[in-house]
């Protein structure tokens, strides 16, 4: 009986991924932006954010045990705001870029911004 219940369901594990910390290549540096993987056990909400890589993410994104993110961390540009002649803003800047995805970003993983702590992380 047992068996005729759970022959179609998909099984998944709770392994511990392997954390990496990417290595942005010179075309991610004309893009201006990264690509980051993180994901969180759905459980416990404040727990540790993990970052892992494209290949860990593609794997574990159906996971139900796993929150997931991805985010564009912003790389190259001014550091702070520009502004135009006529007051607009032309660029927002690397600094409040990264605050921004962050804030976004932790609304999913709550503790994100304790793995990012530092909004330039590999900034020309």
């Amino acid at each position: 009986m047992y068996s005729d219940l759970v022959k179609n369901k998909t099984f998944y594990s709770l392994d511990i991924p392997k954390t990496i910390v990417p290595s942005p290549k010179p075309e991610d540096y004309e893009s201006s932006f990264i690509e980051r993987y993180f994901i969180q056990k759905v459980n416990d909400t404040y727990g540790f954010v993990y970052e892992i890589d494209k290949n860990e993410y593609s794997k574990i994104k159906s996971n139900p045990y796993w929150l997931t993110e991805i985010i564009n961390w912003r790389i190259t540009g001014p550091l702070n705001e520009v502004y135009g002649d006529n007051g607009l803003l032309i660029d927002k800047g690397v600094i409040n870029s990264n605050k921004a995805t962050l804030a976004a970003a932790s609304k999913k993983l709550k503790n994100i911004g304790l793995h990012l702590t530092n909004v330039l992380q590999f900034h020309k």
